[in-house]
């Protein structure tokens, strides 16, 4: 149990989060102020956007407006002053009688309305006549006039004085070149100035219309947005539920997760340090669920478990906290427990509970149930300390059966743990670990077509350990590591010592949780593929099938980086866990090794047979090679045959045994006819070493 919480880091929740009751839903953070914020910057965007559009409106009624004008000024050059007009009026100034009646046309016919003066310009740049005799003779300098004798129009806005009046009045200057039958260049030109006010009216008056219209589309818009985004918001807030509920909940029964569940325990202490009170620690956990799983299946254990949930919310009050954190482990949180009386006291309360029948699609399921009970503060000051021992007083629950209170006494159990570390840590400096072999025979042609690498322990004291007696320690630290190294290097490089001798067998080598956790693994397996000089696929490397459920994602990204580097890769013990045939569509997995737990019961167990019959038929038809795991006798070798299995491996073959053993069974040039035999005629005969 202790592993299930070991990892769990000071947590951040506090800063985020409004508690609630220990069992309801947690208060979430509101979505960010999405109308105060959308109504903000909506009004400014759409200000700005109404200010470039009504910008636009009105450059376009004064481009229009000035665009009249030109050809007003053009009109009165053709029309007007077209046949009236002379060579000579821009040779030279005019003044006499020409000056007269070319004043008296002008006011008589431009000078109306709008235009305020009319002026002749030169080739020279002189002004010949104006109606302002002032400017006659002058040459001002006017770019706009000298373009125009290139033929085109021009125009400009400038201002000038009119009259006696001192005020300048801006007007719009139109030049335009006069040309005379006969001459392939202008004359001259005639420049108009037009009274500028009638231009900017006409901008202002054509602008009032659209923004009438606009400010009433733009004002409908803003307010019919806010409907949508009311249904934005609230579909917001629910989907911020959501993922908070399944960050913090469990999915299957709802109850608090282990991330949830060590705040709340932070939550705990602070609250009873404030008040010196006190509170008590509870984790348990189902004894033999994993006979539910493997008998009856995945679902009926989920079943279990809901059921489980249902219950500890029943017999817990509001103030505690209900938690699983994972599997079938459960802890609580129980405020205002001052000691482990009134602990076990709610404990006695949780087992008589939980000792009542389960039923389940049919079926009634008797549950034991183990409690293990720490006591702030009296048996820690931290979380760590209460879970620590908390998890400690579980291990003695599984021995007494029933609910245990810490004592000093049950540390024992962890003392030998970590005692037996400190062994595990010098033995592989010492070099203590030797590799046992295994093979795996076919059964279709009695060959040996591969071998697997089992660990073992030359203890200078105790003798020879099997793996179950050190696995288990170094898998809950990092001793894992350096013992996986040290086999597949010694498993590979015998490996190569066969192959050298003329028998090119496979290795399977086991790794372990915290292997694929690491990413320097596939480089570790390549370089020692490397160092041996083996192909990829001479090395499977077996994954067991808990490491698949326990982390999914991380696990199935490095076994496809291991499969892209070419080794074989198969699943260990499967039916153990709750890894399913849909987990192992997704895995890049050749191989499928069927839990010894099955295999043995073959014969005697009908549920058994049908399970194994059944995972070797969707075994084969997902693609995979399957290997059944404890073979212990020549009944269950037949029966796998029968069954289409295609690899065994257990006692009723071969034990695992030192190197130079192995060595002698693949030579064996004898082969095992693994077929079912004719009555009372049964094989005994080893199998003869091939080529994997």
């Amino acid at each position: 149990m202790l592993r299930a919480v070991e990892h769990l880091k000071p947590s951040r929740l506090r800063a985020r989060l409004r508690r609630s009751p220990a069992n309801g839903p947690t208060d979430v953070q509101n979505p960010p102020r999405l109308v105060l914020r959308f109504a903000v910057s909506t009004a400014v965007l759409l200000s700005l956007g109404a200010f470039v559009i009504l910008i636009f409106v009105r450059q376009h009624a004064i481009t229009q407006a000035e665009t009249a004008a030109v050809f007003h000024a053009r009109f009165v050059t053709r029309s007007v002053l077209g046949e009236q007009l002379r060579p000579s009026d821009f040779a030279r100034p005019v003044d006499g009688q020409r000056a007269t009646l070319l004043e008296r046309l002008a006011n008589r016919d431009v000078l109306v309305g709008d235009t305020l003066r009319l002026v002749l310009y030169g080739r020279d740049g002189r002004i010949t006549f104006s109606n302002d005799p002032a400017l006659a003779g002058t040459r001002p300098a006017t770019p706009q006039a000298r373009a125009a004798l290139d033929g085109r129009v021009t125009k400009a806005v400038t201002t000038i004085g009119v009259g006696l009046n001192p005020t300048p009045r801006k007007v719009l200057k139109v030049f335009v070149p006069v040309p005379f039958a006969g001459s392939p260049e202008p004359a001259g030109v005639l420049e108009l100035a037009e009274d500028y006010e009638p231009i900017a009216h006409a901008g202002r008056k054509g602008l009032l219309p659209v923004l009438g219209i606009l400010q009433l589309v733009l004002l409908t818009l803003y307010v019919s947005f806010f409907p949508l985004l009311r249904r934005v918001t609230a579909r917001l807030r629910g989907q911020v539920e959501q993922i908070e509920k399944l960050a913090l909940y469990d999915a299957l029964t709802g109850l608090a997760n282990r991330r949830l569940f060590r705040d709340r325990v932070e939550h705990a202490l602070v609250s009873a340090k404030r008040a010196n009170e006190g509170f008590a620690l509870m984790l348990l956990d189902l004894d033999r669920f994993k006979e539910i799983n493997d008998t009856l299946g995945h679902q009926t254990g989920d079943a279990v478990l809901e059921e489980l949930a249902t219950r500890l919310r029943g017999v817990s009050r509001a103030s505690d906290t209900v938690a699983r954190l994972g599997g079938d482990e459960f802890a609580l949180v129980l405020g205002g427990a001052r000691d482990g009386t009134s602990a076990l006291f709610v404990a006695e309360r949780i087992r008589r509970a939980l000792d009542q029948p389960f039923a389940i699609d049919g079926l009634t399921l008797q549950l034991e149930t183990s409690i293990g009970i720490a006591v702030f503060p009296e048996h820690g000051a931290d979380a760590e300390s209460l879970l620590r021992h908390a998890d400690i007083a579980l291990y003695a629950s599984k021995e007494a059966h029933v609910p245990v209170v810490y004592e000093a006494k049950h540390n024992q159990h962890s003392h030998a743990r970590l005692g037996l570390v400190g062994e595990i840590k010098r033995a592989i400096e010492d070099k203590e670990f030797v590799v046992h072999y295994q093979p795996e025979v076919d059964l279709a042609t009695g060959e040996t077509l591969c071998v697997e690498a089992l660990v073992r322990w030359l203890h200078p004291t105790r003798g020879v350990l099997l793996p179950d007696a050190f696995i288990p320690v170094a898998r809950q630290s990092a001793l894992i590591r350096p013992i996986t190294r040290y086999v597949l290097d010694a498993a590979l490089g015998q490996c190569r010592a066969w192959h050298d001798a003329g028998v090119p067998v496979t290795v399977a080598v086991n790794l372990a949780e915290r292997d694929l956790a690491d990413s320097r693994l596939e480089e570790e397996v390549s370089e020692a593929l490397r160092r041996w000089k083996l192909d990829p696929p001479t090395l499977e490397l077996e994954i067991p099938e808990s490491a698949v459920m326990t982390d999914p994602e991380r696990v199935q990204k490095m076994l496809h980086r291991l499969s892209r580097r070419g080794v074989r890769l198969a699943i260990d013990d499967f039916g153990s866990g709750y890894a399913s045939f849909s987990h192992l569509k997704e895995l890049p997995v050749d191989v499928l090794k069927i839990d010894k737990s099955f295999v043995q019961n073959m014969g005697t167990n009908d549920e058994d047979d049908a399970i194994v019959r059944s995972t070797i038929e969707l075994a084969h038809s997902l693609g995979l090679r399957v290997v059944a795991e404890g073979v212990e006798s020549e009944e269950i070798l037949e029966r796998l045959a029968a069954l289409g299995c295609d690899l065994a491996q257990g006692y009723c073959l071969s034990k695992p045994v030192p190197a130079d053993q192995t060595s002698k069974w693949l030579r064996t040039p004898v082969r095992r006819d693994v077929a079912p035999p004719e009555p009372k005629k049964r094989s005994t005969r080893r199998s003869k070493s091939v080529a994997a």
